[in-house]
């Protein structure tokens, strides 16, 4: 219906040639003006947030976008370009749903090869949502150094001119002809990263939902008749649809408001990467895990799962048969961290003067970059300091970056086996027991694992339940290993009786899979069919 007769398609009728064979359920004809076309610019960007803004209140919501192009004649009219997009939708609550969009698309329209020279524009399609036009158009003319044209092509509903964008040539000696002009590097993935910094971080009420990126090129005849040829220079775009977030909330990568300690903390890792951190001055700061650190959480998930199922496992769901890490963060937290040090001296210290016979949990060979971390070059592992797990929710998980663990309230939540302390595994496959997603969240579908350096120092060891606090507390041992991996054929466990002998260090969001297929989350965590929420 809203194809017809909005947007007056009909439904298509094969030509005399054409297969029958179908590529599609349903298949309609545009009419010639409704897609704008104008050189490199055109409406599909519109034409998606309309389609979108129809389907809301039925229960669908954008789920994915994704742009394309093709010349089908490159030869002959090299600047006729098709372009396609390809929407996808998911049910929604109504209300969900309705939340309104924002699309910015970025692009470099080439408009000379000798040399090569392009425009750079900004095209801006969605409601003015709480004067988020106003907010863009400042940072747009301050930062991007954009402006309104006196004619704007009319394809958008916001229209910028900027000279922010720069291409770079993949080689020396490019040759338009045939291989095109300034085919390697752009700063447009830069400018990305500034706008989504702005739209979620500094506005506070915006998710991005969707980042894709096309190139085409744009090519300048020479010579006629037989001596005709064309060069062509590269054209980059980038398209973001952000989604609006009634109110606001704490964004994925923000921290809680932590108060400076106001002088260094004891011996930073050398790793840190904020000054204000490693002087004391910011209270903590959340810092995106790199490559190889997100490679070294994917490591610790692999080697140290185990296809083990206890009853703490409480979701009824299949185990799955790995754990793929999506993203990590590191928290550099200089008061947690500052007592955490000062409580490494005192583990350290009461290891020298007696026997001190290690337990090394698995993590420590699961990882041998991340194990590195717990080794100082001169003094070693005097403490006994390994990386240990803990699972979690992703909300949590941020959480316990910014507050720790306390022993108070340790075992809430799970049961007290060994005592009420902090429990830590050094199993994934035991962490995931703990671990839920944020149903219906931000983070949909995705668990939380905490990766957390911890002082093990003497290990009071034992098979059986019981409380075992006391031997910890006297300064006996620095923590009970549960041993039910040789009494049961189960897992170890690492219990702690004191907060400072923990500093939580990353965060880990994964995703279980099973059969290389992602597993659905399980049916008490599933929300009720859109008809059932409606109803109640």
């Amino acid at each position: 219906e809203f194809l017809t007769t909005q947007w007056k398609c009909s439904e298509y009728t094969k030509w005399f040639w054409e297969s029958d064979e179908k590529y599609c359920d349903l298949k309609y004809t545009a009419p010639p003006n409704l897609f704008f076309v104008n050189g490199l610019t055109n409406n599909l960007g519109r034409l998606t947030i309309k389609l979108a803004e129809f389907l809301a209140p039925h229960g669908w919501q954008l789920l994915l976008c994704n742009g394309g192009s093709m010349s089908p004649n490159p030869r002959d009219d090299p600047n006729r370009i098709l372009r396609e997009q390809q929407v996808k939708f998911t049910r929604a609550p109504p209300e969900k749903a309705a939340a309104p969009l924002l699309l910015i698309e970025l692009r470099t329209i080439p408009t000379s090869d000798d040399p090569p020279q392009w425009d750079g524009v900004i095209e801006i399609c969605g409601p003015d949502t709480n004067g988020v036009h106003g907010q863009l158009h400042g940072f747009i003319t301050k930062y991007m150094n954009g402006s309104l044209p006196q004619f704007a092509p009319g394809n958008c509903d916001l229209f910028y001119v900027c000279n922010k964008f720069r291409l770079k040539p993949g080689s020396l000696g490019e040759d338009g002809r045939w291989g095109g002009y300034m085919n390697g590097e752009s700063n447009l993935g830069k400018w990305t990263m500034r706008i989504c910094d702005f739209m979620v971080d500094h506005l506070g009420e915006w998710d991005l939902i969707v980042c894709n990126s096309d190139n085409l090129s744009r090519s300048f005849r020479h010579g006629s008749g037989d001596n005709k040829y064309y060069n062509s220079v590269a054209a980059r775009e980038m398209q973001m649809v952000f989604r609006h977030r009634a109110g606001g909330r704490g964004v994925f990568m923000s921290s809680s408001n932590v108060k400076p300690l106001g002088r260094p903390p004891l011996q930073p890792p050398p790793y840190w990467k904020d000054k204000g951190c490693i002087n004391g001055e910011v209270g903590q700061k959340l810092i995106p895990g790199t490559a190889d650190e997100l490679a070294w959480m994917q490591e610790i998930l692999d080697n140290t799962f185990k296809n083990k199922v206890t009853r703490d496992r409480k979701d009824g769901q299949p185990l799955a048969d790995r754990f793929v890490a999506v993203q990590c963060i590191r928290s550099e937290h200089p008061e947690l961290w500052d007592r955490y040090a000062e409580r490494r001296k005192v583990v350290s210290e009461s290891c020298r003067s007696g026997e001190s016979n290690f337990v090394v949990p698995k993590t420590m060979t699961a990882s041998h970059s991340l194990a590195q971390r717990c080794t100082h070059a001169s003094v070693g592992n005097p403490a006994n300091q390994a990386y240990l797990l803990h699972g979690t929710n992703p909300t949590s998980a941020v959480a316990i970056l910014s507050n720790s663990f306390t022993v108070d309230f340790a075992g809430k939540s799970a049961g007290t086996m060994f005592g009420p302390g902090i429990y830590l595994a050094e199993s994934s496959t035991k962490a995931d027991e703990y671990a839920r997603d944020d149903a219906g969240g931000e983070y949909d579908g995705l668990y939380a694992v905490l990766v957390c350096k911890a002082l093990l120092g003497r290990s009071y060891v034992t098979e059986q339940p019981g409380d075992f606090r006391d031997p910890v507390l006297k300064g006996e041992f620095d923590h009970v290993l549960g041993d039910r991996e040789k009494a049961v054929g189960t897992f170890r466990e690492f219990i702690f009786f004191h907060d400072a002998s923990i500093y939580p260090e990353y965060a880990v969001f994964y995703r279980r899979e099973k059969d290389g297929r992602i597993m659905p989350r399980p049916d008490r965590e599933t929300a009720p069919p859109v008809m059932e929420m409606a109803e109640e």
